[in-house]
């Protein structure tokens, strides 16, 4: 079992997409799935471009990520508030669209719109953290809450009045942010989806800074 003291949390590099794609799938497998579809290779290789990339909603950018002392990505915590939305969004758009055909990019394209409603609108003076997650294979207790720590401390640093963060009905780890001091702000659920697709409902947790 690694040591969480040997685990060094920094800025994310853009190496390792592969291993950052499956952690960031691993934090909303049903909306990637809608996403992109079934073909889990095709999926990874997505996220995993976009995780390269210099700007997108997953770039390793908007990441601090924690690395074993081989340098292993292990762990990552991706986010950014609303006012760096338009450029995440656009980025991503550019990065799929330049690697997938045109019958692809426009499948996924319908399915985020779909998706559009699917999570709260993030205020001004928020920090959102979008993507938490940490390697099964690892077994690093205590590393989940170290990342989402320092995502609070960073962000109070940087000024803002609070930090949010989504996640899927039925996740244990619901519990685990009420533990850290987060609180329900609301939840949202996108009907046509749920009979359709059994998309889930989504909890939009906050903890005021």
């Amino acid at each position: 079992m690694t040591d969480l003291a040997s685990i060094v949390v920094r800025p994310a590099l853009p190496e390792q997409g592969e291993r950052a794609a499956e952690l960031i799938y691993s934090t909303a497998r049903p909306i990637f799935d809608f996403m992109y579809g079934a073909d889990a290779e095709f999926r990874t290789r997505l996220l995993a471009l976009q995780w390269r990339a210099e700007e997108g909603l997953v770039s390793h950018r908007h990441a601090m990520g924690a690395y074993s002392v081989g340098g292993e990505l292990v762990g990552l915590e991706l986010g950014f508030d609303h006012g760096a939305e338009a450029a995440a969004f656009a980025g991503t758009r550019a990065a799929v669209r330049e690697n997938t055909t045109a019958d692809e990019f426009e499948r996924i394209g319908m399915a985020a719109r779909q998706l559009t409603y699917l999570t709260a609108f993030t205020p001004d003076g928020n920090y959102c953290v979008h993507n938490l997650a940490v390697t099964d294979s690892a077994n690093i207790p205590g590393l989940g809450r170290r990342l989402l720590e320092g995502a609070f401390e960073r962000a109070a640093a940087a000024g803002y009045h609070s930090v949010c963060l989504d996640v899927i009905d039925g996740n244990p780890a619901y519990g685990f942010y009420l533990h850290l001091g987060m609180h329900l702000g609301c939840e949202t659920r996108i009907p046509d989806l749920m009979e359709r697709h059994g998309m889930p409902a989504i909890y939009r947790m906050v903890r005021d800074l």
